[in-house]
């Protein structure tokens, strides 16, 4: 019997599956939802309680298409949800839930797929390739992505469903994070001078990171991104406990996002420098000092051009008739792109919904999901070659 996208979407949502934590469940859910209809692989991660999976449908010895999807969620807690968040809820046509637009709507409509792929003789294969932890840094797609690049067969192009509301996304930018501690050496504030600051060297280091950002501002530019120029970003800066005690310790949190073509080696020799200077400075204050800079997640930018064979084989796919466009946020499509698999951004929802209480998904949105996999199947009817054509 088939089985809906809102039926799958309601079992989805109903299992946590919070980033960086153990995804067994989700990932048994989906298996005994795919077993019948493709050939299921488990790909465990680095991690030990995590892992990702792999569906095939048709023919492994020939190109085929990947739709790109990641199983983890961002917490909840804290937020103030209208509804149980791990209950698909709806209200006026809306479907309310965490990860109903980032993303297990797309993941709940090409699993709703698999039997109309199963059914069809397919000339060009599908691979349903489902991550873990992405939304720290797309750290759990790697393996994915590095058997998808070595197939007998590359395949000839990858859809990624993060929410762009069924719009065709060409490109967006890349992104590396890092935590940097600094730790000095305490003292009574009266007597600054024997002691080393951990927040001045941070805040120093900080003032200089912010001259780097102006500096990216006036660099190069692509106008088809909002802003138009790489950014340097300080999300956080912790340290000290009181006010009449030297802090020995403090912590900051930066981020980079570059532009497609950004010389972005140069950007991080330039982080580097500064970050060595401040380290020297702190130093200089107090021998057993230190700063330590630790990378907490790196992903490459899309960069795929607007009038590739691809991208209109996309646009046919879900109606879009307009040129392609670029997204503000990163997903783990740069990581395909830079295996060499043309990639494409696709999917139901909108990314403006994610990440905060009241999350939700249009049921217009998944019945266009549907219909452009109801088209993806009559197109892999025939072999790659045939369709994804100027």
């Amino acid at each position: 019997m088939q089985v809906s996208s809102e039926e799958i979407l309601e079992k989805l949502i109903a299992i946590p599956s919070i980033t960086d934590t153990a995804n067994e469940e989700i990932v048994a859910c989906i298996e005994k939802i795919a077993a019948p209809f493709a050939r299921v692989r488990r790909l465990p991660g680095a991690p030990g309680d995590r892992a990702a999976l792999l569906l095939s449908v048709g023919p492994h010895e020939r190109p085929g298409v990947v739709l790109s999807a990641h199983t983890d969620v961002v917490a909840v807690a804290g937020q103030p949800w209208s509804s149980d968040p791990f209950v698909l809820t709806e209200r006026e046509g809306r479907l309310y839930g965490r990860g109903t637009s980032d993303m297990k709507g797309f993941v709940a409509c090409v699993l709703a797929a698999l039997p109309a792929f199963a059914a069809a003789r397919l000339e060009t294969p599908v691979h349903v390739a489902l991550s873990y932890d992405e939304e720290i840094g797309c750290k759990g797609a790697g393996d994915l992505v590095a058997l998808l690049a070595r197939l007998p067969a590359p395949p000839a192009l990858c859809i990624v469903g993060e929410p762009s509301g069924m719009k065709v996304m060409r490109a967006h930018k890349g992104k590396t994070g890092w935590r940097v501690t600094a730790r000095g050496r305490t003292g009574h504030s009266a007597l600054p001078h024997r002691a080393a600051n951990a927040v001045t060297a941070l805040a120093r280091l900080a003032a200089h990171l912010a001259d780097l950002a102006a500096d990216l501002k006036a660099g190069a530019r692509d106008e088809a991104f909002d802003p138009p120029y790489a950014t340097l970003h300080i999300g956080s800066l912790h340290g000290g406990a009181a006010l009449n005690v030297v802090p020995d310790e403090a912590v900051m949190e930066f981020e980079l996002r570059t532009i497609p073509g950004t010389d972005g080696a140069a950007i991080l020799r330039r982080i580097e420098h500064l970050a060595a200077e401040a380290r020297a400075a702190l130093k200089a204050e107090a021998e057993e000092a230190d700063l330590v800079v630790e990378e907490l997640s790196s992903y490459p930018a899309l960069a795929t051009a607007a009038d590739t064979p691809e991208a209109a084989a996309v646009a046919r796919l879900c109606g879009d008739n307009g040129p392609p466009g670029t997204i503000a946020f990163g997903t783990e499509a740069g990581l395909y792109d830079r295996a060499g698999l043309p990639t494409l951004v696709c999917g139901p929802g909108d990314i403006a919904r994610a990440h905060k209480a009241d999350e939700w998904v249009g049921r217009d949105e998944l019945a266009q999901c549907d219909a452009m996999l109801a088209r993806l199947v009559e197109m892999c009817r025939r072999p790659a070659s045939e369709w994804i054509t100027r």
